[in-house]
């Protein structure tokens, strides 16, 4: 059977999609989006559509496809017009446009040589980091936060290399929204020179080191709450990983220690001033002895006996009444023998006339 021509077209046609959607759009966006962007892509290209051309997709609901409408607005992929039209963003322009009105802006301040020599460092440090982690396909968004970070937020380039590789390790160096709030979050923290990030990198090392223990003292996975009280127990206990272990071995007579024990016991701790495990350990013992006095003299005071002397003395009236008992058998207590006449009479008696 001979195939239509718009099915060989279709067999052999290509769909160009802009590489800055794949690496800084793509991540941000749900299933949905994407498909519908792809879809849009491929039959209205950068032509002006109605919701009902959306619809006619066929693949979605109605509420999916407005929720995939959407989040294309939301990130700039579709714009609309007053008359409620719809059209695909020409993302690689806008970029264009943007990049070379922040380079335009940046000319008129390098007058000074020295912004000249720090040109080319930025070079370097951008081409860097473009190999490293985007295999030279790095978007200029991400060229633009290099710039943000080194002119406006001050940051060392070293810095600058570390929030990507950070990135890359929280699996977010592609998600362009991500990356700028993680700039921001250093800025705002102080993390701008290598001695700062190195005091991060310190505290996350101690982070890590924590949750890992917890996780296996506790043999469960760490939720929010856990991983806040870890955050807590670095940042203003300042509790080394031997100091949380002993504070959650000295919980070991309940049935399911949790990080709410260990943190209710580092707290006690910290207001007690105790800073260190052999400080720690010293405030245990003295807390053991002192709860074992109260107990004993709990029980002294429940004890219907009361202490040993008092149950001597309640014993000596039974001793007086045994020796009594013992007395009585005695000869000397023994009944007095009866007299001659008395023993006559047990047989009748004697007459008077006999005397």
């Amino acid at each position: 059977m001979k195939q239509s021509e718009s099915s060989h077209e279709l067999l052999l046609s290509d769909t160009l999609v802009p590489d800055i959607f794949v690496t800084q759009y793509a991540q941000e966006l749900s299933k949905e989006a994407i498909c519908v962007y792809l879809w849009l892509l491929m039959n209205c290209g950068y032509n002006e559509l109605s919701r009902e051309e959306v619809y006619s997709y066929g693949v979605l609901s109605k509420a999916d496809a407005d929720k995939a409408v959407a989040d294309l607005i939301e990130n700039g992929l579709l714009l609309t017009s007053k008359e409620e039209k719809l059209v695909l963003a020409d993302i690689k322009r806008a970029e264009v446009d943007s990049y070379i009105k922040t380079m335009v802006s940046r000319e008129g301040e390098m007058s000074d040589p020295v912004l000249s020599a720090d040109e080319e460092s930025r070079n370097i440090l951008a081409g860097s980091i473009n190999k490293t982690f985007y295999m030279g396909n790095m978007s200029y968004l991400f060229y633009r936060l290099v710039d943000k970070c080194l002119y406006e937020y001050k940051f060392h380039s070293s810095v600058v290399y570390s929030l990507f590789e950070e990135g890359r390790d929280m699996k977010i160096h592609f998600k362009v929204n991500s990356m700028y709030d993680l700039a921001e979050s250093w800025r705002k923290n102080g993390y701008t020179t290598p001695d700062k990030l190195k005091a991060y990198y310190d505290k996350k090392s101690r982070r890590e080191q924590l949750v890992s223990l917890m996780g296996r003292l506790t043999r469960r996975r760490l939720n929010g709450m856990d991983i806040e009280r870890i955050d807590r127990w670095i940042n203003e206990f300042n509790a080394s990983p031997r100091l949380v272990e002993y504070a959650f071995r000295v919980n070991d007579y309940r049935g399911n220690i949790t990080s709410k024990h260990v943190d209710d016991k580092l707290r006690e701790w910290y207001a007690a001033g105790i800073e260190d495990i052999d400080a720690a350990a010293v405030y245990e013992n003295l807390k053991k002895q002192e709860n074992k006095s109260k107990a004993s003299r709990k029980k002294v005071k429940n004890n219907p006996n009361k202490t040993y002397a008092e149950l001597e003395v309640k014993a000596e009236p039974k001793a007086e009444v045994t020796e009594k008992k013992e007395d009585k058998d005695t000869p000397e207590e023994a009944a007095p023998e009866p007299e001659k006449d008395d023993i006559l009479n047990l047989f009748g008696g004697i007459d008077e006339d006999d005397k």
